[in-house]
């Protein structure tokens, strides 16, 4: 935290302690309407994954554990707000509020940090259930899957040990304090979190447009995974205003109501747009019990099955061999086809072509 000279604290109004200025309730109105819908979001998914397609997998334990991180830093992003002064005018503030304000900021930061990062990685390991086997979009994946998880690592760790001891940072009339300016980490830390969020929603988008599908269709589904650039314009407000506070203004808390409400913002809108896809399903569920019927392989135990598991069941394969370069007409494929799915004798060849069918019929 920067300390003004004598000569700025001339030009400061003369602070009112009992009646200050403050921010309203905006924050609050905005922050507990995004929070329900992305625990709706989170809760419509695993009765998708578990209770439907009983298929749940570690993308949809991740964003559980980011619902999780994403719940705390909306609770402390509103007691901040609304308890410890980060909607006042710093002139208004004596210094027991401002260190508690600042205890605040540590733990926001950290719960900022654990649940953004949870809300990547659940994204990047669903693009595992689209991405081939040794292609390079899997590798990509696998590459910004690393700069995100080295990253969460490396700024928890930074953030923790930034002041020795620990509680310098928010200790503003201590004797000695050891501390590392804070500015620049914060800085580097929300730019790459705007860069990497600008990864993860631009990775699948070459993929999809090289389907062999109808080129609508080949929008719908780019529309549909980029509806996550949202997070790039929440973090991107977030880093501005991050540099701003820490670099342009001594009123840290006035001006720094605008941090706590991107950072919140930007962890709701994650879970909400990274359970977008597992929703679709939704859309379309009297066509996924039809095709999950037609492509029963007629046994009493399939049967049976099929009005719990639909044909989204196999989503894991099916999107893998979409993305496989087929020179095969698609309609030789459906010619071939035949009219119950196969036993276990059968070829793998005869089962992958089903299922190439099946997700055209159901996914697309």
């Amino acid at each position: 935290m920067r300390f003004p000279s004598p000569d700025i604290r001339k030009t400061w109004p003369a602070p009112n302690y009992n009646d200050p200025v403050t921010r309203g309730p905006g924050l609050m109105i905005v922050e507990l309407t995004l929070l329900p819908i992305a625990l709706v979001c989170v809760i419509l998914r695993l009765w998708i994954r578990i209770g439907w397609l009983h298929k749940s997998w570690w993308d949809d334990w991740l964003m559980v554990v980011a619902m999780i991180w994403s719940c705390g830093t909306t609770a402390l992003v509103i007691m901040a707000t609304q308890m410890y002064g980060w909607n006042l005018h710093v002139w208004d503030m004596k210094i027991p509020q401002m260190e508690a304000g600042r205890k605040a900021s540590m733990a926001g930061q950290t719960l900022f940090v654990l649940a953004s990062s949870f809300v990547k990685m659940s994204i990047l390991v669903s693009y595992f259930r689209i991405a081939p086997a040794k292609s390079l979009f899997r590798k990509l994946v696998w590459v910004t899957f690393g700069i995100v998880f080295a990253a969460f690592i490396v700024f928890l760790i930074a953030l923790w040990v930034q002041c020795v001891p620990i509680s310098s940072y928010w200790t503003l009339l201590a004797d000695h304090r050891d501390c590392i300016p804070e500015g620049p980490p914060l800085v580097v830390q929300a730019t790459l979190n705007v860069v990497t969020d600008f990864m993860i929603y631009a990775l699948p988008i070459p993929t999809l447009f090289s389907l062999n599908l109808p080129m609508s269709q080949r929008i719908g589904l780019a529309v549909l995974f980029s509806v996550g650039g949202v997070i790039v314009v929440a973090g991107s407000f977030r880093a501005y205003w991050v540099h701003f506070v820490l670099f342009r203004t001594y009123d840290v808390t006035w001006e720094g109501f605008q941090i706590w409400v991107w950072t919140a913002v930007e962890t709701n809108v994650g879970v909400i747009c990274g359970c977008i896809p597992a929703l679709k399903p939704l859309l379309f569920p009297a066509r996924a019990r039809t095709q999950g019927s037609r492509y029963a392989n007629g046994s009493g135990v399939s049967r049976r099955k099929e009005k719990v598991t639909p044909v989204l069941d196999q989503v894991e394969m099916d999107n893998r061999k979409l993305t496989d370069n087929d020179s095969r007409p698609v309609t030789a494929a459906c010619s071939s086809m035949p009219s119950q799915r196969p036993m276990s004798g059968s070829t793998d060849k005869s089962r992958l072509d089903i299922d190439l069918e099946q997700q055209k019929a159901y996914m697309y």
